[in-house]
């Protein structure tokens, strides 16, 4: 009877211990998937890391460029100088970045603002947040297009490089910055002002505006009844230009027409100047100074030509700097226009791997057609000056690289680049070009005919008067 009573107990509890799983029952293995997964989390990981210890694939350049619109001329030359520099570097393996102990080739992105103001800071923007660009470089044109890339370069801690320029605009708008705009630099010229007291070049002339061009007015006031006319756009250049250079043709001795009126200081666009030309005409103003974009100088030059005004002297800062310029004006209106010249292929300075001045000029007139286009050495010189820096640096931290610009000291395709620690500032000689008729296949061609520097003298007589 117990036996019979014992059977089912035993049954119960054989029957519960399985319901709870019971002591002796194994774990079930993990999935295979799981495992597979998992391995291929920490394979991740470990790639990661070992792409953070290898660095990027390439270090990255921006340029917000005016490629069309009335500064293109600056944006062609220096884009296509820029991206010469690139080239060769990478012809060498890159860069070298201590900080990976390696080559990391350079990437150079160019976006076009249209010489628009209103677009150059915002492209360089996205420049930075969406192509994630380590470094900015502007091209040399008018201060209206670089300074809103420096404002950008700052508030985003992205070291910037300016191609060229006039000293004066910058400083004036570096001025009403809290920042000073730390982490922009620029080589470039005075308007008037002098290299600081302390640099070797101070009181020598040739880096200013001013100087290299009364240099020529010395050799012909003479022959001139000492009357001028003035004129500017009026945006940072021109105004910067405007404010200070009626003063210094006066306190040189000339009479100016009309300053008390503004008379020359007119807006972008404008395409009526009978009044302004006749006011000369009558004025018997016989030398034309001025500092305007190209488009905004070929409607007054024609008008003043049509109307019989024919000063013996005209120098003019920006306009006809380059052939496209001064092309697009007809007839013979370049002739005898003269200007600021800032680079030359006649340089003895270095370039990366086998490139000299002169091969930098002559890769320009072999993909191009046309005469030389002086801004090429402005975006040469500015690459190297970065490839220099990071290589110093030994990182692509900005603020290591800024902090390397600083104590920069290089010997450039476009002279000696050494940064005044206050104004961030570098000075770049000045010579004085006159645009005249050549047998070359372009028709006209800029040559230097004033020099203040024994390194490179004049190559060709300055013409006066004015045909």
């Amino acid at each position: 009877m117990k036996s019979k009573i014992l059977i089912p107990m035993l049954l119960l509890v054989v029957i519960f211990l399985s319901a709870c799983g019971g002591a002796a029952t194994e774990a079930p293995a993990a999935p295979e998937e799981a495992v597979v997964e998992e391995e291929a989390v920490v394979e991740e990981e470990a790639s990661e890391e070992e792409a953070a210890q290898m660095g990027p694939d390439a270090i990255k350049i921006g340029t917000s460029a005016p490629m069309t619109g009335m500064f293109a001329g600056f944006g062609a030359g220096c884009t296509f100088g820029a991206q010469a520099a690139v080239d060769d570097i990478n012809a060498q393996g890159g860069i070298y970045v201590a900080e990976y102990d390696r080559k990391i080739p350079v990437e150079y992105i160019i976006v076009d603002n249209e010489s628009d103001p209103g677009k150059s800071g915002s492209l360089a923007e996205s420049l930075i947040l969406n192509d994630a660009v380590d470094l900015l470089y502007s091209v040399d044109s008018s201060p209206s297009i670089h300074i809103p890339i420096a404002e950008v370069a700052e508030k985003h801690g992205v070291p910037h490089i300016v191609g060229g320029g006039p000293l004066e605009p910058w400083l004036g708008a570096r001025s009403e910055t809290e920042s000073g705009w730390s982490y922009t630099w620029f080589p470039g010229f005075g308007i008037a002002t002098p290299p600081p007291e302390g640099d070797p070049r101070y009181g020598k002339p040739g880096y200013t505006i001013g100087d290299s061009w009364f240099a020529v007015l010395d050799d012909f006031a003479d022959q001139t009844n000492m009357v001028a006319g003035v004129f500017a756009t009026d945006e940072p250049d021109g105004i910067g230009w405007y404010g200070l250079f009626p003063g210094l043709l006066e306190e040189y001795g000339l009479t100016v027409i009309g300053v008390e009126d503004r008379l020359g200081f007119y807006p972008l666009g404008t395409t009526d100047f009978t009044a302004m030309c006749n006011e000369w005409k009558d004025n018997e103003v016989e030398i034309l100074w001025g500092n305007v974009p190209g488009p905004a100088f070929a409607s007054l030059w024609r008008q003043c030509k049509q109307l019989g005004f024919n000063p013996k002297i005209v120098m003019v800062g920006r306009a006809p700097l380059f052939y496209s310029d001064v092309e697009a004006w007809g007839g013979d209106l370049p002739q005898g226009v003269g200007t600021e010249i800032w680079w030359d292929p006649e340089y003895d300075g270095p370039g990366i791997g086998d490139t000299t001045p002169q091969s930098l000029a002559d890769s320009w007139i072999e993909e191009t057609g046309e005469p030389l286009n002086r801004g090429i050495g402005h975006g040469y010189a500015p690459m190297q000056v970065l490839f220099d820096a990071i290589e110093r640096a030994g990182s692509l931290d900005g603020e290591a690289i800024n902090a390397a610009m600083a104590e920069t000291d290089l010997n450039t395709v476009n002279y000696q680049v050494k940064f005044d620690p206050a104004t961030h500032f570098s000075w770049i000689p000045l010579f004085v070009g006159q645009w005249q008729k050549t047998d070359q296949p372009w028709v006209w061609e800029l040559g230097i005919t004033h020099s203040e520097h024994d390194y490179l003298g004049a190559s060709t007589d300055f013409i006066f008067p004015v045909p």
